[in-house]
This record gives C-alpha cells, structure tokens and sequence, in this order.
C-alpha cells in the first residue's frame, strides 16, 4: 500500500533507461496508483525555455509519444509492476499553463535532481500549484539519454547495459540507429531554431 492515492513521476523517456526505471520504481511504492507524465509528447521543434533548450532538437527527440508508452509499459510489466496500477499522461512542461489539462492538481508530481532542469521543473510545477515531492538529489546523472543516442549512433554496444530489456527491443525493431542518423543530417542548428524562433517572436510583436 503506498502512502497516497495517486502520485506522478515525468520525463522525456528518450529512449527510457535504467536510471529512469529506479525513479519510477521509487514513485511507484510510494502511491497505490502512478501517472507516468511523458513530456514533449508533440516532438516537433517548438518555443523552449532557456534551460531547456538541447530537449527541443529533433536529433534528442527520435521517439514519439506511443514509442516511449509502449516501451516504458514493457519494462514495468517485465520489472513486476501490475499492469492495472499505472498509467500515462501527456505531461506539458514546455507549456505549463496546459498541464492542469492532462494532470489534475490534487496529484503530486514525484521528481528527482540532479541539474539545474530539474529545479527549474521544480519552481514551475510549485508555481502552477502542484505538490512536488523530491525523492532524491544527486551531484550528476548516473546515465543519460545523450549518452545512449550517441552510442547507438556511433554503433556501440555501451548502451545496452544502461537500458531494460524493452527497450533494447525497442531500439533494434525501430532500427533507431538509422532514425536517429537521418534526424541528425536533417536536424538545424540550435542556433537556426534560436533565430526562428525569434523571427516569429519579432513578426508576432509587430501584428
């Protein structure tokens, strides 16, 4: 039995690896119920905030919405969660006025810390009225999703042990390797995304 109704973890998930699973896996025994928030659910380039600007590239954004559900449902099945005790959520914290659209207030936003992202999430989740519990704070990210894409991009092997099983399964049936070349020779600078966005903040000023 957890110690509150419902309670909530969120990310990108992209892909969903293994320190992913141990936040979860902590949330989920703290409630008897988990919404599994996936933000940037809409994976085109959009506005971001300043710190969190490299999440927005497309090159760091290869799985779409049902991707990442599907794989994180896998692994929690596969990892001994009841299928019947989560569920998922599209979680807009690049737009955090639509959040109450998708999460209702009365649940607690579970969170972890380990960069400046995380407390800037912090302050706008409080900010938005949302109970936001921090189940731990460390100096640095034990594994990112960075560092698996440019593993699975350079054909390495390193990321395989930094994942579940579901979604090295994941990776292989996608043939994400190939997906995430392709984005990367597609993909704009960052600072080809900062100018537009700017242009279209200019030319919204001047109507």
């Amino acid at each position: 039995m957890g110690t509150v109704l419902a309670g909530s973890v969120h990310g990108r998930f992209q892909p969903f690896h293994n320190e992913h699973m141990d936040y979860v896996l902590a949330a989920r025994a703290k409630c008897d119920f988990l919404w599994v928030g996936i933000t940037k659910y809409d994976i085109t380039p959009s506005e971001f905030t300043p710190l969190g600007r490299h999440r927005e590239r497309p090159e760091n954004n290869p799985l779409t919405y049902f991707e990442r559900v599907s794989i994180i449902m896998e692994s929690l099945i596969e990892a001994g969660v009841e299928k019947g005790s989560f569920g998922f959520v599209p979680f807009p914290i690049e737009t955090p006025q639509r959040l109450a659209e998708f999460l209702p207030l009365s649940v607690p936003c579970f969170t972890t810390v380990c960069e400046d992202w995380n407390r800037e999430k912090i302050r706008l989740l409080r900010g938005y009225g949302y109970n936001v519990i921090v189940l731990w704070e460390r100096t640095k990210k034990l594994v990112t999703g960075g560092a698996i894409r440019e593993d699975i991009i350079s054909g390495g092997s390193a990321w395989r042990s930094m994942v579940p099983a579901a979604t090295i399964r994941a990776v292989e049936r996608l043939e994400l390797r190939d997906r995430l070349i392709k984005i990367r020779s597609l993909s704009p600078s960052i600072e080809g995304l900062e100018d537009e966005a700017r242009a279209k903040s200019d030319r919204g000023n001047q109507e």
